[in-house]
């Protein structure tokens, strides 16, 4: 039997271990947080260092693009063996024509991913649920294409409001509820009748579905996780027995590692992309140096037109973030050099660090999938769509055995 067709229950368990046990095993390697480093930090592993210093960002790039390809090279430089999953079998199917009326204001890969997520929800006489719906996009199409009734929760009051206007206007039997899937209210809106579905419900929110649909018996639920990283409390907190009999301590950083692959992005947003990521750096060398500290100190998110200005003019943003005054003599431009030349540093980082988002994925997958086990639902777990559509293309399939 091929990993890749592994179903049943005592194949998710071995592959679970395998997964958590080398993940123990290998923590230097993944555990870290490259944009706190100066230079290559495996001092130990020389062999390792020395091939990371002959990598370009064009090597680097095409090394990341390719998951099987990435964990092979870092594999036999740390000596270890990291293929040892394959990919997800692909259920993807041919999305069932719609007029373009319906999708209006969506965009593309937005679109494409529900129908590609909807057309592989099976057609029964259930109503539907939506988990934290939006403007209940997902639910509407089932709708319209099952004829079933569906009820969508969402937390915005506006989205609510849209959601339910676009119900109307396309005719549909579908209600857009606002609830905070966080209180009882949401509990006393799931019975067993339902099947629940979510498409890229983010962290804890994915989570407490998992945990109320278990419990209120829910018949069916299809769900593609996102974001692990979102979550409330400062470490994560495993749903299954193995997981939670795990070694392993996983912070938000160590989380936001299985979030780490992109879709392909234009020429333009990689300029902006490299460039916000080499003033980070720069700021971080000025601000070691300002305040005599030498340890990584991080900034908030910044608006893209920001990048449109100066190196200047973005280090007196960030100086203010955190209430540093910059000394009147500053090389700006010897730090911006500095920055850019630490952004390939950081990136060969990567190149070790990105061979394990996979297998930390899995292993929150493989979590998700055995607690759905343990609570006595057939489970499924396939990919959806292609990675080129959304790199969180992972579909969890749950079925209430009858009792």
């Amino acid at each position: 039997m091929s990993r890749s067709s592994m179903t049943n229950d005592g194949s998710w368990r071995e592959q679970f271990l395998a997964i958590d046990s080398l993940l123990m095993q290998t923590r230097q390697y993944w555990q870290i947080l490259p944009f706190s480093y100066l230079t290559l930090p495996w001092l130990e592993n020389q062999t390792l260092n020395q091939a990371l210093s002959t990598l370009s960002l064009q090597d680097i790039d095409e090394l990341d693009a390719n998951n099987k390809q990435l964990r092979q090279f870092v594999g036999s430089l740390i000596n270890v063996d990291l293929d040892i999953i394959d990919d997800l079998r692909d259920f993807s199917m041919s999305a069932a024509d719609v007029s373009p009326h319906f999708s209006a204001g969506i965009k593309g890969r937005k679109w494409a991913q529900i129908q590609q997520f909807a057309a592989l929800i099976p057609p029964q006489n259930s109503p539907i649920l939506e988990w934290c719906a939006g403007k209940g996009h997902l639910g509407r199409l089932l709708s319209h294409q099952q004829a079933r009734d569906v009820l969508s929760l969402e937390w915005q009051s506006q989205l609510c409001e849209q959601g339910n206007a676009l119900a109307n206007k396309h005719q549909v039997p579908q209600r857009v509820e606002q609830v905070d899937v966080f209180t009882s209210d949401a509990e006393n809106l799931i019975e067993s009748r339902y099947h629940a579905v979510a498409l890229h419900a983010c962290g804890d929110l994915h989570v407490r579905l998992l945990k109320l649909g278990t419990q209120q018996k829910l018949s069916r639920l299809s769900l593609a996780p996102c974001c692990y990283h979102l979550i409330q409390t400062q470490s994560y907190v495993p749903l299954s027995t193995l997981g939670l009999q795990s070694r392993l301590s996983l912070s938000k950083q160590d989380l936001s590692l299985s979030m780490q692959q992109s879709v392909v992005s234009s020429a333009r947003e990689q300029q902006h992309r490299m460039t916000e990521v080499s003033w980070r750096l720069a700021f971080d060398l000025i601000q070691r140096d300002v305040r005599n500290i030498n340890e990584y100190l991080p900034l908030p998110s910044i608006k893209q037109s920001m990048l449109t200005g100066s190196f200047a003019t973005f280090c007196g943003w960030a100086a203010a973030q955190k209430n540093i005054v910059l000394p009147d003599d500053l090389d700006y431009n010897a730090y911006e050099l500095s920055g850019s030349e630490r952004f390939l540093i950081i990136r060969q980082i990567e190149v070790v660090t990105h061979a394990f988002r996979q297998l930390l994925e899995r292993w929150l997958l493989l979590d998700r999938v055995l607690f759905l086990k343990e609570h006595h639902y057939d489970v499924s777990l396939f990919n959806f769509c292609a990675s080129s559509m959304t790199p969180r293309n992972a579909m969890i399939q749950a079925i209430k055995k009858p009792t």
